[in-house]
C-alpha cells in the first residue's frame, strides 16, 4: 500500500516518508554498490544528495562515529552521527576504492546530484514507486518520493524512536527548530498508541526490523536466494559476510 502522507495543514505540506516495507522494496532492487552505499548515507545519517556527493573519506572519523558535512545547505558546516553497524560497511568499500570521494564517479572524480537522482529514479521504478502526484504548469511531473524522501525517513525515524527534537534538529542541521517541528506532524507513534489505547485496542505486536537492519540485510537475502553468484556477492564489498551484526534474522 502506498505511504503518501504529503498533505496540507494549514498551508504546509508535510513530507513523505518511506516504512519498512518500501525500504525493503527498494533496496532489493539496488544493484549499484555506490548507488546502494549512497542512499545508506542519506536514509541513516540524514545526508542531503548534495552531502552525499560532496562527501569526502577525510570527513568520516570511524573512530569517533561521526561524519564531518562541509559547507552543507547555506555553506555550513556541522558533524553528524555515523551509526555503529554503518561503519563495517563504508569500512569495506573504502578498502574497495581510492578514490577520494566516498561516492566517486568515473575517474574517481565526485558523483554528480544529477546523476545519482538519475540513479535512484531508476530503482524507484524498479521497485514499483514511482508514484506521479501531478504535472506542474510545465507539464512536468512531480513524484511522491525522491533521493531526499530518505532524509526525511530518517528524520521521522529518530522522533518515532524518542530522540529529542533538539537533537534531530542538530542531525539535519537546521538553524530554525520550526523547520524540524514538521517531522513531529508526521511521527505519530505515540499518538497512535494512545488512540488504539483510548479504544480498547492493543498495538501491533511482533517481529520489527530496525531501519538500518532493514537495508543492510538486503544483499545477504539476494545472495541466499541465489539472485547474484558469489563473485557478484564479494564484489559488492563482502559487507554480508558471516558477520552477527548483518544477520538476517
Amino acid at each position: 500500500m502506498v505511504n503518501i502522507r504529503k498533505v496540507k495543514e494549514k498551508g504546509r505540506k508535510l513530507p513523505n516518508v518511506l516504512n519498512n516495507k518500501q525500504l525493503l522494496q527498494l533496496f532489493s532492487v539496488i544493484t549499484d554498490t555506490d548507488v546502494f552505499v549512497a542512499c545508506l548515507l542519506a536514509l541513516c545519517c540524514g545526508l542531503r544528495i548534495s552531502e552525499v556527493c560532496n562527501l569526502k573519506k577525510q570527513d568520516v572519523n570511524f573512530e569517533d562515529g561521526k561524519i564531518k558535512v562541509v559547507q552543507g545547505k547555506g555553506g555550513k558546516d556541522r558533524y553528524v552521527m555515523l551509526p555503529d553497524k554503518l561503519k563495517p560497511l563504508l569500512e569495506k568499500w573504502f578498502r574497495a576504492n581510492d578514490a577520494e570521494y566516498v561516492i566517486p564517479a568515473m575517474f574517481k572524480e565526485k558523483l554528480n546530484t544529477a546523476q545519482l537522482s538519475l540513479h535512484f529514479r531508476k530503482y524507484l521504478r524498479k521497485a514499483d514507486l514511482s508514484i506521479e502526484l501531478y504535472r506542474n504548469s510545465m507539464g512536468q511531473p512531480r513524484h511522491a518520493y525522491s533521493f531526499h524522501t530518505l532524509r526525511h525517513t530518517y528524520a521521522t525515524y529518530l522522533l518515532d524512536k524518542g530522540v529529542d527534537i533538539y537533537y534531530v534538529q542538530r542531525a539535519l542541521g537546521h538553524s530554525d527548530i520550526h523547520t524540524t517541528q514538521i517531522y513531529t506532524h508526521v511521527s505519530n507513534k505515540d499518538l497512535q498508541a494512545k488512540i488504539n489505547a483510548a479504544f480498547g485496542t492493543k498495538a501491533l505486536t511482533g517481529k520489527t526490523h530496525e531501519l538500518l537492519d532493514t537495508a543492510l540485510e538486503i544483499l545477504q537475502v539476494r545472495f541466499a536466494q541465489g539472485d547474484i553468484s558469489f563473485e557478484e556477492y564479494t564484489d559488492k564489498l563482502q559487507v554480508l559476510e558471516k558477520s552477527e551484526t548483518f544477520k538476517y534474522n
